[in-house]
């Protein structure tokens, strides 16, 4: 598939752009987190209402069979995350649209968690399980949502910042209710980690430096 053709079209990013690597990144890490083995970032199309396999880690043989594939709102753990707006934990129903079938067995475990903005749906991301009898707790469910608000966040700061999205740019010099509530949903995002999974500390540091980066200000 071109870049052209890239599913993060719908987010106005360019497929090898340093936004696609850093929601590459913020998945890889939401799925070493919570001990997933494949994860992938789904976007939302509004105009066909169904969700669109833009990236997967842990497979390259997965990524090159999900990408672009579709899936109905409502359809499977991804789908219903996606159409309830809340993150969702079971097993896979459909083994060759929710993950590939591999390594001896099928998924055992899913978690999908819908990426928002303003509440409105942007996509999902998931992690998968292979592991036999593994199934995702409420506390790793909770992580990667957190991950999810993560991925919403450097999407729709890519999109104020190209005029993407229709809506105007938050001014930076006064906090707004926006701004505010915002800035309270990434602090309690990096409390939830640092208290249940220090580990992953120093990747979400990574994470926010990177975005800085993008932004055009370097941490000193």
């Amino acid at each position: 598939m071109t870049q052209d053709a890239s599913p993060l079209r719908y987010f106005g990013v360019e497929a090898e752009s340093r936004e696609a690597k850093l929601l590459r990144f913020v998945l890889e890490t939401a799925v070493a987190s919570i001990g997933g083995e494949e994860g992938s970032l789904l976007v939302y199309d509004p105009k066909a209402n169904d969700l669109t396999w833009a990236m997967t880690v842990g497979s390259e043989e997965a990524e090159k069979k999900l990408l672009g594939t579709r899936l109905p709102l409502g359809a499977g753990i991804t789908g219903l995350a996606a159409a309830t707006h809340e993150v969702q934990v079971g097993a896979p129903i459909y083994h060759d649209i929710e993950q590939t079938k591999r390594k001896s067995s099928d998924p055992e475990a899913v978690v999908a968690a819908p990426m928002l903005t303003d509440d409105k749906l942007i996509g999902v991301i998931t992690t998968v399980s292979f592991e036999k009898g593994r199934r995702f707790s409420a506390k790793e469910a909770n992580i990667c949502g957190r991950f999810a608000k993560i991925a919403a966040v450097i999407v729709e700061q890519h999109q104020k910042i190209t005029g993407a999205d229709d809506r105007a740019l938050l001014a930076t010099s006064g906090k707004d209710a926006e701004t505010n509530t915002r800035l309270q949903e990434i602090d309690a995002s990096l409390k939830n980690i640092v208290e249940h999974h220090p580990a992953a500390l120093a990747q979400v540091s990574a994470i926010v430096a990177s975005v800085e980066l993008a932004l055009g200000r370097p941490r000193r």
